[in-house]
């Protein structure tokens, strides 16, 4: 009897040898392999696009102090803008710097009445003015700093701001004398902002900024029985939303 038993035992130590190293050779299953992880956003290089907005803001002229002492030294004015641009940002790991040039033609425009009346020539007995302002154009070189978060950048913006000004005007007296100008200058002066944009997909990006910038002023005359010299320009709000493709 023990030597059956030995011969049994045996046996299945053989089997479960056998079975272990048959288990050895069998190919393992493996599961699904990981899906990719995609690399973060980049804001790193070139963008061109366009963008167009409307612009609010006011007149400002230094009539008051003229012969004339008129009380319209700043009037309203308001239009639409649009434009295109083009930039570079270079990203460090949140952080975004970058600088954009943008040309924009522009319909702002405004325009003011006033009444004199002065105790020494030529409005002891009353002067009239009419008086408007027109901007066709502007241009900006701005550079702006930003935090990326993946595909959403928020940033703040500031730098030159260039646009021509067209001052018309027409000033009478009590005796109807005449006295008109008009004329166009460049007016340079800064500009600063806040914004964001986001990218929704590798190359197209949506943005929308706030923009403030003043021009300040240039020299204007009306000529008439004598020559009336004074400065003028322009200051603005800008609400602005852009389409960009990016390199």
């Amino acid at each position: 009897m023990s030597k059956v038993r030995c011969v049994l035992l045996a046996s299945a130590a053989v089997c479960a040898g056998a079975t272990a190293a048959l288990a050895a050779d069998l190919p393992t299953k493996k599961g699904p392999p990981p899906a990719p992880v995609a690399a973060p956003f980049s804001w790193t290089g070139f963008d061109v696009g366009v963008q167009g907005g409307y612009g609010w803001g006011a007149e400002n002229d230094d009539l008051s102090l003229s012969q004339f002492e008129f009380t319209a030294d700043h009037f309203n004015g308001s239009g639409a803008i649009g434009g295109a641009h083009i930039g570079y940002d270079q990203q460090f790991g949140s952080f975004v710097l970058g600088v954009r040039g943008e040309f924009d033609f522009s319909g702002l425009h405004g325009s003011t009445h006033a009444t004199s009346y002065t105790d020494n020539a030529p409005c002891y007995e009353g002067c009239t003015l009419s008086l408007s302002f027109r901007n066709t154009w502007q241009a900006f070189l701005l550079a702006r700093a930003g935090v990326a978060f993946d595909r959403l950048l928020v940033y703040a913006t500031g730098g030159l701001a260039i646009a021509d000004d067209r001052e018309s005007v027409v000033m009478t007296d009590y005796y109807e004398d005449l006295w008109t100008g008009s004329q166009t200058n460049t007016l340079v002066g800064g500009a600063i902002g806040l914004g964001a944009e986001y990218a929704f997909d590798e190359h197209w990006r949506l943005g929308a900024e706030w923009r403030y910038a003043n021009f300040g002023k240039a020299d204007y005359s009306a000529f008439g029985p004598s020559t009336v010299n004074y400065k003028a320009g322009f200051s603005e709000n800008l609400g602005l939303v852009s389409l960009s493709y990016g390199f």
